[in-house]
């Protein structure tokens, strides 16, 4: 049930993407069928290109490609710390606890892919009617 969620919350997102994008773009005052096709195809691929990029980025960050950064901003932040505790005392401990909170990316380039899909479909009418 929470995939399903995730799914449907990221469908609306994008559609309001969409819809401002759209908005933007003054939709409903453009007269010709192809300058509609034109600008919802744009729209599509521009929600589909954010929504498929953020998903990319969450799997590269589950992989590990920024841990060395972060662990490193973090060591910088504890040294001005009162305290002076740290969470983890090596990179090491950092690493082996990064790689058990894994984040959900899959609903994000599934959900990408179909604003992209819709967009190529968009862009062929579009060049149908041209």
């Amino acid at each position: 049930m929470k995939t399903i969620w995730k799914f449907l919350i990221t469908v609306l997102v994008g559609l309001a993407g969409v819809a401002g994008f759209l908005y933007s773009r003054d939709f409903l005052e453009v007269a010709a069928l192809s300058q509609k096709l034109h600008i919802l195809c744009d729209a599509f691929f521009v929600v589909g290109v954010v929504l498929t990029s953020v998903g990319l980025l969450v799997f590269t960050t589950n992989e590990g490609a920024f841990d060395m950064i972060v662990y490193g901003m973090r060591s910088f932040i504890d040294l001005f710390k009162k305290n002076n505790t740290r969470k983890y005392e090596t990179y090491y401990d950092y690493r082996v606890a990064r790689s058990e909170k894994k984040l959900k990316f899959g609903f994000l380039l599934i959900c990408g892919l179909v604003f992209l899909a819709t967009s190529v479909v968009l862009f062929y009418c579009y060049k149908q009617y041209i």
